[in-house]
């Protein structure tokens, strides 16, 4: 997808990367859902399995490539920043705020999910979290939004509409549904972009780009 002069792809699961005239930032990289791409900076939320793939990592990384933790996640590679909630740093010109992302299936502080801003345009990446009071903070400071909807171990469709509201993007992009954990919740997805336009906020729904 296209987004203000971006090119924005989600791989599947919980893997999202941008580009930016060959400069590129991944969140998640999993191995299941492809890795068909070279990162320079690389954002971890947190170690469970589909988000902490220490192989997709690998695959992705070159020379140059950064990484960024929660304390959590252990990481074997030189250059690797670990960051707490709140805490925000710069990274070859890309501001990274790490945000609270916890529930009921994750502790507070086991991980964070992420808002980074890429050439005047901020993302934010939820992670494996509820609805939490903290996006408030993140309201009308990010421009794309990707939110889990699955309902299990994060957001019910329903608890992710209300996170939007909360936040009120710009656009707004389902994740963490369909393979290949969650591989029944299509129709979830397109629940989720018809109460997002009933509440005048703008919801694509993007194909898991296979590499």
């Amino acid at each position: 997808m296209e987004f203000k002069g971006l090119k924005v792809f989600w791989d599947g699961h919980a893997s999202v990367h941008v580009c930016d005239d060959g400069f590129t930032v991944a969140v998640d990289p999993f191995s299941e859902v492809g890795t068909g791409f070279e990162a320079d900076l690389v954002l971890v939320t947190h170690g469970d399995v589909g988000h902490f793939d220490e192989g997709a990592l690998e695959e992705v990384r070159t020379g140059r490539t950064v990484f960024v933790c929660p304390e959590s996640v252990d990481l074997p590679f030189r250059d690797v920043e670990c960051v707490s909630e709140g805490d925000m740093i710069d990274v070859y010109g890309v501001e990274v705020e790490a945000v609270p992302m916890y529930n009921g299936e994750h502790d507070r502080g086991s991980g964070v999910g992420y808002r980074f801003v890429m050439d005047g345009t901020s993302f934010y990446v939820a992670g494996d979290t509820g609805l939490i009071s903290e996006m408030r903070d993140l309201e009308r400071r990010v421009d794309l939004a990707f939110l889990p909807i699955e309902g299990e171990y994060t957001m019910s469709v329903s608890e992710a509409v209300r996170a939007a509201v909360r936040i009120k993007p710009e656009v707004v992009v389902p994740y963490h549904y369909g393979e290949p954990f969650f591989p029944g919740k299509g129709p979830e997805a397109k629940q989720f972009r018809a109460e997002l336009l009933d509440r005048n906020i703008e919801c694509k729904l993007m194909k898991e780009e296979k590499q």
